[in-house]
């Protein structure tokens, strides 16, 4: 058995976005059930980024206008988790391009492709390269034929100090009754997965792509606003 010294202080799980509807062709994320969260043991692992430290709430919540950092902050345990900056050395990141996503689907790599760049052009100090091996890779996307009652599911892990150090996304192919994702509707998951694959919880306002029931395929001003002052701060609990 791993000491406490070997522990990793955090792998969580975040259910996200479910099926697209087929008259309007919105998207329907399933609710984050509080049961999700996960702390797993795991080899020691020490990120780029230093020194475990406490971020003052009082601080953030002074620059949290037009942002859902108040309820990202409820969903984290209170913990601020995000990259280390990844602008000289890009986040690393594998896409399955297998015969799982052929034909009709085969536009669904470009949608993840695309939902990366929409969130690095936030202005947030990440760049993204992308590697051929899930090996090599910071953050890994597969597929898979469905999920049960979502379409799309992230999991990371952080070092003890709340840098994020890997992750995983499945992006289901079908719906639950056997539809299959159009493109927008992949490009909406792919938002909103890959917003929590960089450390957002979701929001309460439908017109974020990170709420939880998602109606749109593009990031709101809010959802900016909320990256941006997310990397902002230090990763570590917020007191």
């Amino acid at each position: 058995m791993l000491s406490s010294g070997q522990k990793l202080s955090v792998r969580r799980v975040a259910a996200a976005v479910a099926a697209a509807i087929a008259v309007s062709g919105l998207v329907n994320c399933a609710a984050f059930p509080s049961g999700m969260r996960d702390g797993t043991l795991g080899n020691p692992l020490v990120s780029n980024a230093k020194t475990r430290g406490f971020t003052a709430r009082g601080a953030i919540l002074a620059a949290a206008a037009g942002t859902y950092i108040d309820q990202l902050l409820v969903d984290r345990d209170s913990t601020i988790e995000r990259w280390s900056n990844r602008v000289s050395k890009p986040l690393r990141v594998w896409i399955d391009s297998s015969e799982t996503v052929s034909g009709a689907q085969a536009g669904y790599p470009a949608a993840v492709r695309a939902a990366f760049q929409d969130w690095a052009a936030t202005g947030i100090p990440i760049k993204v390269s992308y590697v051929e091996s899930p090996g090599a890779a910071d953050i890994r996307v597969r597929w898979i034929d469905r999920l049960n009652r979502k379409t799309g599911s992230t999991t990371w892990r952080t070092d003890h100090g709340g840098w994020m150090l890997s992750g995983d996304i499945t992006l289901a192919t079908h719906i639950s009754d056997g539809q299959t994702l159009d493109n927008r509707g992949m490009r909406a998951i792919a938002l909103h997965e890959t917003g929590h694959a960089l450390g957002l919880s979701h929001s309460l306002d439908p017109a974020d792509v990170m709420s939880a029931l998602v109606h749109v395929d593009s990031l709101s001003a809010t959802d900016r606003n909320t990256i941006k002052l997310v990397y902002s701060l230090s990763a570590g609990p917020v007191q």
